[in-house]
């Protein structure tokens, strides 16, 4: 029921939606045989770090689970690949019966052929290892996305090329400007507008800096607002100017093969150079990209970034060859073309037809299995986050995604390129969007299987990692994307007009324009490009105590996710994490006398306090054989590279029994029924004996 401060569903007070989540928590605690919470609400966070997280995060909970710890775990918060296991947890304890749930792990799966343990140890190559599938599988499905996508802008970018072509303009191309034994461009007239446009910003750049020395020159006019706009105005000359001159030379670079004619007397002469004119860029870029490979860079350097805008240039020129074989264009098989472009454009749905799809259905298969005794009247990757119910007992799932804040008016929300959006069985939402009721979101139909491959949705356009324009260009128009493009919570409640919304949004993508949050579809992906740890959604809710584990690869220490995190909480929340780190550094090359966890508190900005237990994946004393003899094989473990998405069964295994050998230790032989403060209590007296042990004198000192 919608309440004064709720509006058909959609809320932009945080506090509404904290009210809602402490009713669903009591009531989860009912189920659990748990008092209503006061302050004591109980938060566990697993971070991204793709399967590693996922098989790490299984042991977590096995331990957990065996402990009957898990019981008292109020909020369950994941991101990315911490986000697999979180979520197979809940569809597990929404499907068993309560006595199943104390081991949901174990419950015996619908074909009878064993356990969800034995179907998840068995699936760790989960891209591929559906019957059926393997790598060719994959790599088909990633050509399919990116034919259908070219299918799609193919036909509309060679018709916009082509109307550059066109001559409408009583003006003329200069005869100089043309290549050595080339004829001077004739038409063209949408080039020469870009190349005059260009050549223009660079004309303006004089009077500007001129007009710029009088501002900041007279008291009377010299305000910082006047200043600061001409520095920006100078800034978008200098950089338009060299974008907007290349890309009106483009019918001059395409003359090459009249040059090519002109100088040799080879027969193809003038066909080779008209295909070097493209072929030229794109070696050009692929050396460039090599080089950077060479220099020990991880292919995000300067030198990638400008191979693949010669990549970029090259296949725009390639256009300009198509657009201008006007024999093409009035062909039927172009019309034809053309005619599907419109009708997938109008007709289909973009997050179906790219990679994210395929990502989403093998995600769903491995860890949504079918149980034994459940009625198989829910597909798994059907399965609605409404149809979460609290009287299960399970914890509340926050999901977590980085909504694209690229193009924002927000200066802060711009410069992080992102913002919080989570997905939970009440709210789905941000606070740059507001939240709205997850029954009257999309329909009422958000799948729990969309919002964690969302949440692990790792390679997209306009990421940190990926914001070179060049780069996102070529990712979107190549269908490279793992994104979702969602409904905005504030608008969800009403129907979207019947728009070529595919050409819309990747053109979205493509340029970079309209990534932002007050817009009818926002752009999500990897909850990692925000907060990699599941840390930040929990301290908005100032939990009492946080058990975080961060199995994000890390082999050099860097704590990198922790410290995003802490600064993050800092910056919007007022929190203070007093967490001090530097016994991992001193142990780092220690290996099996490190000790994983680190224990903290947490100051919220309202003089409340909490705790927090922050644990990492490192080899450490005490572990079974198994694990030390995976490691002397495998010498990254267990910090390989999160590129390593196929996990063998060795290899599933090492991560899962590390993570619960680890927190068997943690949890001691007198965990059984003991709730978080008696836990963080014994672990806080554990760690004062280790302090004081480490700092109490030798005998041959005192000697």
């Amino acid at each position: 029921m919608s309440t004064p401060h709720e509006r058909g569903g959609y809320v932009d007070d945080f506090a509404h939606v904290l009210a809602e989540e402490q009713a669903w928590l009591a009531q989860r605690r009912a189920a659990a045989g748990l008092p209503p919470p006061a302050d004591d609400v109980v938060g566990l966070a697993f971070s991204g770090g793709g399967i590693r997280s996922a098989t790490f995060n299984l042991g977590v909970l096995q331990a957990l689970e065996r402990a009957d710890v898990l019981r008292h775990v109020d909020y369950l918060s994941s991101v990315s690949g911490g986000g697999y296991v979180a979520s197979c947890y809940t569809w597990l304890r929404a499907r068993l019966a309560p006595a199943q749930a104390t081991h949901a792990f174990a419950a015996a799966l619908a074909d009878g052929s064993g356990s969800v343990l034995d179907w998840l140890r068995g699936h760790g190559k989960y891209l591929v290892s559906h019957r059926g599938f393997s790598i060719w599988t994959l790599l088909a499905s990633i050509l399919a996305a990116t034919f259908a996508n070219v299918l799609v802008l193919g036909p509309l970018l060679v018709f916009v090329v082509y109307s550059l072509t066109l001559a409408w303009l009583p003006v003329e191309w200069p005869a100089w400007l043309a290549l050595p034994g080339a004829r001077a461009v004739e038409g063209h007239h949408g080039y020469w507008l870009l190349l005059a446009a260009g050549l223009a910003c660079l004309a303006a750049l004089p009077p500007l800096a001129t007009l710029f020395a009088l501002v900041a020159g007279i008291p009377g006019l010299a305000s910082v607002r006047r200043i600061d706009a001409l520095r920006v105005a100078m800034g978008r000359l200098l950089a338009f100017a060299p974008v907007l001159i290349v890309l009106g030379l483009i019918p001059v670079a395409a003359r090459l093969g009249e040059m090519v004619e002109h100088f040799s007397a080879f027969r193809h002469a003038h066909a080779l150079g008209k295909h070097l004119s493209y072929l030229m860029p794109a070696f050009g870029g692929v050396v460039s990209m090599l080089l950077d490979r060479r220099k020990g860079g991880d292919s995000s350097g300067r030198l990638t970034t400008i191979g693949l805008g010669l990549l970029v240039y090259g296949l725009l020129i390639l256009c300009y060859h198509i657009a201008a074989s006007v024999d093409l264009l009035r062909s039927p098989v172009f019309g034809v073309l053309v005619l599907l472009s419109v009708v997938l454009a109008f007709a289909c749905d973009i997050n179906r037809i790219s990679i994210h799809a395929y990502y989403r259905a093998r995600l769903s298969d491995t860890f949504l299995p079918g149980l034994a005794g459940d009625g198989g009247d829910t597909d798994p990757g059907d399965f609605d986050l409404r149809s979460l119910d609290p009287t299960r007992g399970a914890p509340l799932q926050l999901i977590n995604t980085t909504l694209n804040t690229t193009s924002s008016d927000d200066e802060r929300r711009r410069s992080r390129t992102g913002a919080s959006f989570f997905f939970s069985p009440l709210f789905a939402g941000s606070e740059a969007t507001g939240w709205r009721r997850i029954r009257t979101y999309a329909g009422g139909s958000t799948a729990l299987s969309t919002a964690f491959t969302t949440s692990g949705a790792a390679i997209d356009p306009d990421m940190i990692a990926t914001h070179a324009r060049s780069v996102s260009f070529l990712m979107a128009l190549l269908n490279v994307r793992l994104g979702y493009w969602a409904r905005n919570p504030k608008y969800a409640g009403e129907r979207p007009p019947p728009l070529p919304w595919w050409w819309i949004l990747i053109a979205r993508e493509m340029l970079g324009i309209g990534l932002d949050e007050k817009r009818r579809h926002v752009h999500l992906s990897d909850g990692g490009g925000f907060e990699n740890l599941g840390l930040y959604e929990l301290v908005r809710r100032r939990v009492k105590y946080i058990v975080v584990t961060d199995a994000g690869a890390d082999p050099q220490t860097t704590l990198g996710d922790l410290g995003r995190a802490i600064e993050r909480v800092r910056v919007d929340f007022g929190a203070e994490i007093e967490l001090g780190a530097d016994r991992f550094y001193h142990e780092r090359e220690r290996v099996l006398a490190q000790q994983p966890w680190l224990l903290g508190r947490i100051v919220y900005a309202d003089g409340a306090h909490g705790r927090i237990l922050y644990v990492r994946p490192v080899l450490c004393a005490g572990l079974t054989a198994d694990i030390y003899a995976y490691w002397r094989a495998h010498a990254a473990f267990p910090d390989e590279p999160t590129s390593e998405q196929f996990f063998a069964e060795a290899q599933f295994e090492a991560y899962r029994a590390l993570g619960q050998q680890i927190f068997e230790a943690m949890l001691g032989r007198d965990a059984p029924g003991r709730g978080a403060a008696a836990w963080f209590d014994a672990l806080e007296a554990q760690q004062a004996a280790a302090l004081a042990a480490a700092s109490a004198p030798s005998t041959a000192t005192t000697r």
